[in-house]
């Protein structure tokens, strides 16, 4: 991955971000290179991608899928929105991934009356806690859960999956964890996490977590990004191989 001023280049497109509140991170390379597409679902694969950003996770897994797979790419920034469109035009499945500048909540309610549904949803979501104040007000509801909490996307995205769907989404541990409480109040869902440090002797910091219909189960797994020396570990590699220049 290839560091520029207004964005990073990976082994097959490049990612824009200059115009998104929120930048191309690890937590959104975590989640493209993790989220499950290898299930034998509909061909083409159907996804959603909420909160889109530049477009980096759609991208990802339209890389992983050889663009057999029909995407919907949403955002309430519409500059994100406009960015993610030109990043995806650039790349080599522009006809894979659409973009629409919408709230997921309205978003929810068309694709209910259009009875659509979704094989994989990935979100990479707001996480700070509503009431804590950034100045940018296009990064504020970027990172902020007041326009859409946890809770609610995985409601919403409950309903927009088919019966075989999935649901993946990274979160800080903390978050992660009472989404977790919450997914099993629901009940009838199978839970996966994936709990993330950046060193062995460090916390857990971030969760990827695998959502779907079944019998109540909750498996807990752990990544750690960084071996003890500084060198990034063979389960992180595994993951991000495909995408890193130098990798």
């Amino acid at each position: 991955m290839a560091n520029k001023i207004d964005g990073f280049s990976f082994k097959q497109f490049h990612v824009s971000h200059a115009d998104c509140a929120m930048k191309v991170g690890t937590d959104g390379i975590l989640l493209g290179g993790w989220a499950d597409v290898t299930t034998a679902f509909t061909a083409p694969l159907k996804v959603l991608d909420i909160g889109t950003g530049s477009g980096l996770i759609s991208l990802m897994l339209a890389q992983r899928c050889q663009g057999n797979m029909q995407a919907i790419a949403i955002d309430i920034d519409e500059f994100a929105c406009q960015q993610a469109k030109t990043n995806i035009d650039n790349s080599p499945w522009s006809s894979s991934i659409a973009v629409k500048h919408v709230a997921l909540q309205a978003f929810t309610q068309a694709c209910k009356d259009e009875y659509a549904k979704f094989d994989l949803i990935v979100s990479n979501p707001p996480y700070f806690v509503h009431g804590q104040n950034l100045a940018d007000d296009a990064r504020q509801i970027a990172r902020h859960t007041g326009s859409l909490t946890h809770q609610e996307l995985v409601d919403c995205a409950l309903q927009l999956l088919t019966p075989n769907g999935r649901i993946a989404l990274v979160l800080p541990y903390t978050s992660g964890c009472e989404l977790v409480t919450y997914c099993q109040q629901l009940g009838d869902l199978k839970i996966t996490c994936l709990n993330i440090k950046t060193t062995p002797k460090k916390p857990y910091k971030r969760m990827l977590m695998n959502i779907q219909r079944g019998d109540n189960d909750l498996v807990k797994q752990s990544l750690t990004i960084h071996d003890p020396d500084g060198r990034y570990s063979d389960n992180y590699k595994r993951i991000t191989k495909d995408f890193y220049l130098k990798m």
